[in-house]
């Protein structure tokens, strides 16, 4: 009997250590993690079971200590995770068992300055979100009032990024109601005499923001930060606060004392100065606010042109927001150089062709097919002291030009053919002339002109060419008489520098170019806004213009001839093309001086 107790007894120990050992198991650290690329910081502890956890904040010492209860963690995971050399607020993470407790595991997380760290759980996860360090300031009260002050913003904007929270309640006191959202939020709240009543409320996950921005809607009630404490109070008493402190703070600048100064200006317009000093002025008048508020004693702001001074009378506090007011506005205009580079590149290319065919007798010439007998062209008159083209008595020969006589142009291939027709009764030359030729023409025109201009004010320039413009003038006693007239055609530029405040200057550019033209000049103008960073160059093209020309003359139809039309007329070919480049390069000089960033 006593040992079937016995082996029941051990049966039901055994039963016992086996669930115990299985829970155990079932609730272990497998691994712990740092992320440091993302922001902010991520630790995240994973176990093989459902974690609780308790969150200790240590700001004398920079630490923040987690600890798990009902955990274990096996020796591999006992090491200590160095993190110093990440871009990180996180130096060290030291997880350890305490000692005296095999079932609770602590984690101690080693900051660089402290800031509050959020702690959150996801079943089996334990995530710990470490923001960046911001500084000295990065404590609890400061990370308070930057909620706050978004709480404040969010009332506004009606976006709500609190954390969420649930609230069921039915005739609680506003109070009360207003104490859960407290302590929820974590912030100090302050309630005045005057929060009174009771809510009935139904809310499931909702950001904490949002709800206390419902309770204060639905009960009229207002919300002011004072350092890290919400004060709340009614929407009348708030309202009565700020007209008495106004009240209070107008009367105290009305009879505060006044004193002068005078304050030098280098660079700003004196007229222009005054104006906007009287704006922030005490003594201006705030037509927003309620009626008297406005101080009693008017400031005095005036100009002194002979010193280029301005003098201000005023309460010692306007003085100080005036001084720093003037040093911001009294900073140099921005100057811009403008260099420009004008480059004109004009090419022409002409080709011509035509020819002479005429007979001659032994005294007398005939008239020949086109532009006159070329006989003397070709042979000279020793009597008119005129040398023709050929010297020798051959037929033909390779031809120059030449020296008088009106014969084909210098610049063209001339060919000419006289043969004896002594065997045709009454003839005995028959006389003709080929010329051809080719011309080409390239100019490159390049100026550089460079000026400096002040902000928003126009620069100009200009390259003339005088251009004779024919004309006539009607005279009563002689009819008309023809009369030219000198007229300038201009390459011209006009540039409006809009320096912003980052350094950047808005072009206004005009492109003009005169053309001369048959019987006056042509106009060509293009007009732009443009943006351009200081000291890049901007190229405009586009200006450009292409006259092409064809002539021909000569005998209807015998000119069309293939291969000897030529000796029976004449055609002229021309093209020119003409372009211009503008490149123009700003630079500010003075970005510091005229308080500019670059």
């Amino acid at each position: 009997m006593i040992c079937e107790m016995r082996k029941s007894s051990f049966s039901w120990i055994w039963v016992l250590f086996l669930y115990h050992s299985s829970v155990y198991a079932a609730v272990q650290i497998t691994s712990i993690d740092f992320n440091g690329i993302n922001i902010p910081n991520e630790i995240n502890i994973q176990a093989n079971g459902p974690l609780s956890f308790l969150k200790q904040d240590n700001a004398a010492d920079k630490q923040v200590v987690i600890e798990l209860k009902g955990v274990t963690i096996t020796p591999d995971h006992l090491n200590k995770i160095d993190t110093s050399s990440f871009d990180s607020n996180v130096s060290m993470i030291s997880p350890y068992l305490v000692e005296g407790e095999s079932e609770t595991v602590r984690i101690v997380i080693q900051l660089r300055e402290f800031v509050l760290v959020e702690v959150s759980q996801d079943g089996n996860l334990v995530r710990v979100r470490i923001p960046k360090s911001v500084g000295p300031l990065s404590t609890i009260e400061s990370k308070k009032k930057d909620l706050l002050d978004e709480f404040i913003d969010n009332q506004k904007s009606k976006k709500f990024i609190g954390k969420p929270i649930t609230l069921q309640i039915r005739d609680l006191d506003i109070s009360d109601v207003l104490r859960l959202i407290g302590e929820a939020s974590g912030f100090n709240i302050v309630m005045g005499d005057d929060v009174k009543g009771k809510m009935t409320l139904s809310l499931v996950q909702v950001p904490w923001d949002q709800a206390l921005d419902l309770v204060l809607r639905s009960m009229h009630l207002g919300a002011e930060r004072s350092n890290n404490i919400l004060r709340i109070a009614s929407l009348q008493s708030l309202t009565s606060e700020k007209i008495e402190e106004s009240k209070a703070k107008a009367a105290v600048d009305a009879n505060a004392p006044r004193i002068t100064r005078v304050f030098p200006i280098s660079y700003a317009d004196l007229s222009e100065l005054k104006t906007t000093l009287l704006l922030f002025s005490s003594g201006s008048k705030n037509t927003s606010s309620p009626p008297g508020l406005e101080s009693i004693q008017a400031s005095i702001v005036q100009e002194d042109k002979r010193t280029n001074s301005i003098i201000v009378r005023d309460i010692p506090e306007s003085l100080e927001r005036i001084k720093k007011l003037i040093e911001i506005l009294d900073t140099q205009t921005p100057q811009v150089m403008i260099e420009a580079k004008i480059i004109e590149a004009t090419e022409e290319f002409s080709k011509t062709h035509g020819g002479s065919l005429g007979v001659g007798g032994s005294g007398d010439y005939f008239g020949s097919f086109a532009r006159g007998n070329p006989l003397t062209t070709l042979m000279g008159n020793p009597t008119q002291g005129i040398t023709g083209i050929f010297n020798t008595t051959s037929d033909f020969a390779n031809i120059s030009a030449p020296t008088s006589g009106g014969g084909p142009a210098s610049n063209n291939g001339t060919f000419g053919l006289s043969p004896n027709l002594s065997f045709i009764p009454g003839l005995s030359k028959l006389n003709a002339i080929l010329s051809w030729g080719e011309t080409e023409h390239q100019v490159k025109v390049i100026s550089s002109p460079k000026t400096v201009v002040l902000n928003k004010e126009k620069a100009s320039i200009t390259e003339g060419t005088p251009v004779s413009i024919p004309g006539a003038t009607t005279i009563t006693t002689a009819g008309p008489v023809t009369s030219n007239s000198v007229q300038q055609a201009n390459i011209g530029l006009d540039v409006t520098p809009t320096v912003t405040n980052v350094g950047s200057v808005l072009l206004k550019l005009k492109v003009t170019r005169d053309v001369p033209m048959s019987p006056g000049i042509g106009s060509r103008t293009l007009e732009t806004v443009v943006l351009v960073e200081s000291g890049t160059t901007l190229v405009i093209g586009g200006v450009y213009t292409m006259s092409t020309s064809h002539i021909a003359s000569g005998i209807p139809y015998l000119r069309s001839i293939p291969l000897i039309g030529a000796l029976f007329g004449s055609e002229a070919d021309q093209t020119q093309r003409t372009e211009i480049f503008f490149f123009i390069t700003p630079r500010v000089l003075n970005l510091k001086e005229a308080g500019l960033s670059n």
